[in-house]
């Protein structure tokens, strides 16, 4: 059986209005292509739906137990439509989300407020997690979307870069770096330095020069998981460490200090994680257009 939407239309309005003529005004069409309709559904069905007379039309026996059926269909029909254009237009939804911890407390919690101020009737939900288990949820689909530094990727995820972001030397107000201007790396060798993440000295150990490789290989250097804990560690006059540029509201409200930190600089690229190979949801490509913009309006810090 291939039933129509058209036909179901056709039959229905019919059926509302009790003419033929009537129906045909209502769903802008003449009144030989409605009857058409009509008796293509019937013919389908195998009944008589409709009883013709020369003044009026009225449901036959089947037509009367028909016609809830197609009331129903076409009213589920035009919710499922209702609400797939309240997810277009962002009306509605839920959007799930994955960032570091530093990340989650400082860059994210802003770009969300722009969000729901733009799109207040989506449910945005944001988890916290240590960097190595970043796409952990995105492979799992139990995020759509995570933002993080720089990590490798397998045929499961895409990843697209978000900015390029310097990391700085971070200091107690009081310390002699503090009013300096810029730092160099071999420069820290008196310093006990805290490495703020499990990954960090894998990544910078490249850029350095053998002299400031041992620096971060020496046995005084601490190891933390969370950037927080580096920077309580710093206020408290335990050491020094490096962030990145977006992290400077958590480090203002430790009191603390950045200083350009260079010879060599070091960068690291933050970037949008998804599913590969999945279209993002109306409400998750709206998010990485106000992510996007967002970025492109912050310094990077050079």
């Amino acid at each position: 059986m291939n039933l129509t939407l058209r036909q179901l239309r056709a039959f229905a309005a019919v059926a509302e209005t009790g003419s033929f003529t009537a129906a045909a005004q209502q769903l802008h069409l003449t009144q030989s292509a409605l009857s058409v309709l009509v008796r293509e559904l019937e013919r389908e069905m195998g009944v008589q739906l409709l009883d013709r007379h020369t003044r009026r039309v009225q449901l036959s026996e089947a037509g009367r137990e028909f016609l809830p059926s197609v009331h129903r269909l076409l009213a589920d029909l035009a919710g499922a439509v209702a609400g797939v254009t309240d997810l277009r237009d962002k009306k509605k939804g839920l959007l799930r989300l994955a960032a570091p911890q530093l990340m989650a407390c400082t860059l994210m919690p802003r770009v969300i407020a722009l969000y729901r101020e733009a799109f207040p009737d989506v449910d945005v939900r944001l988890a916290d997690t240590l960097p190595e288990h970043l796409l952990a949820g995105v492979t799992a689909g139990d995020v759509e979307l995570a933002v993080g530094q720089d990590v490798a990727v397998d045929g499961a995820v895409e990843r697209r870069t978000l900015f390029r972001d310097r990391h700085w030397l971070i200091c107690p107000p009081g310390h002699a770096f503090a009013k300096r201007r810029k730092v160099r790396w071999h420069e820290l060798g008196p310093y006990t330095f805290i490495a703020p993440t499990r990954d960090f000295r894998q990544r910078v150990l490249p850029e350095l020069a053998p002299a400031e490789r041992e620096l971060m290989l020496r046995p005084g250097t601490q190891e933390v998981s969370y950037m927080t804990t580096a920077l309580g560690m710093v206020a408290s006059g335990l050491g020094l460490t490096v962030c990145p540029t977006y992290s400077a509201p958590l480090v203002r409200a430790h009191g603390l200090q950045m200083v350009r930190l260079e010879s060599p600089d070091f960068h690291r690229e933050v970037c949008i994680y998804s599913a590969a190979r999945r279209t993002l949801s109306p409400a998750a490509a709206s998010f990485v257009e106000i992510l996007e913009r967002y970025a492109r309006a912050q310094p990077k810090g050079g």
